[in-house]
């Protein structure tokens, strides 16, 4: 890979990781409220399969794997599958216990040694390969996500993206970018970038930073009360939970600023917030 010099210039895409490259002739707010910042699952997007497709998504990487490293000999496809559940499972333990992040190399290699099998970093790049191609074109998106997207950014908020996750950014941005999203957000960020998770108050700030705008300024719409609405809130953001009935922690002592059922329904509660203050 070629060394960076002083003067290259990042990417669209790092840019927008970055909090750089949208400069569009949109309003500049000045209200109490100036960035909204949303999750990607469950919130944008939706994989409403998530849990019955998860065999087929470790079963295709075993398949690229054993196709393409047939050199050796490798453990069952069945063996295979169940130790990279658990290493998944045991990733989002440490999430939801003590809200750290990882790598999607660090949660195969996990799998990996499970099994006790070594891995080469080649077999290992395979293997998270057939994962990338496995989940290509899965998700969906709400219908009423782009349209309210642009009302926002027409409105002069700025619009981020948080998103807890241990999938490559890649992955994520090629979602984004087939249904439209990548040019209507000024910030992309994923925890798999980051040092900790969802509800740790580092990216809540981190994800203010990066917009330029004051913590309290900004408002976090999510579909989990406890990573989105509790975390949000004790980072000094207003939380927004996404009513839904998945079985996510849903505790007695999390009150949200705001229930919405749809997006469109956020714009009424910025409008609210924005005449009482």
């Amino acid at each position: 890979m070629p060394e960076h010099s002083e003067d290259a210039v990042a990417s669209p895409q790092e840019q927008l990781h970055n909090g750089e490259g949208q400069e569009e002739n949109l309003p500049t707010r000045q209200g109490v409220i100036q960035a909204i910042v949303f999750d990607l699952g469950g919130t944008l997007i939706d994989w409403p399969d998530w849990d019955e497709d998860i065999e087929r998504r470790w079963g295709l990487s075993y398949e690229h794997l054993v196709a393409r490293s047939n050199e050796r000999e490798w453990p069952t496809k069945e063996a295979y599958v169940r130790a990279m559940r658990e290493a998944e499972k045991a990733h989002w333990q440490r999430v939801n216990e003590q809200h750290t992040s990882n790598t999607p190399d660090v949660v195969l290699l996990d799998g990996f040694q499970r099994l006790n099998c070594e891995v080469s970093k080649e077999a290992l790049m395979t293997a998270l390969d057939g994962y990338a191609n496995a989940i290509i074109g899965w998700a969906t998106i709400f219908p009423e996500t782009v349209e309210t997207l642009l009302e926002l950014r027409k409105r002069g908020y700025r619009l981020g993206l948080l998103s807890n996750t241990w999938w490559a950014g890649a992955w994520h941005d090629a979602d984004l970018a087939a249904h439209g999203l990548t040019s209507l957000l000024d910030v992309i960020m994923y925890t798999s970038d980051l040092p900790y998770s969802k509800p740790h108050p580092y990216v809540f700030q981190e994800a203010a930073r990066r917009l330029g705008v004051a913590v309290n300024a900004c408002v976090m719409v999510g579909d989990r009360m406890v990573d989105d609405v509790r975390g949000a809130q004790r980072a000094g953001m207003r939380g927004v939970w996404r009513y839904n009935e998945y079985p996510w922690p849903k505790p007695e002592d999390v009150k949200p600023s705001a229930t919405i059922k749809t997006l469109t329904e956020l714009l009424e509660h910025l409008e609210a917030w924005e005449q009482t203050n």
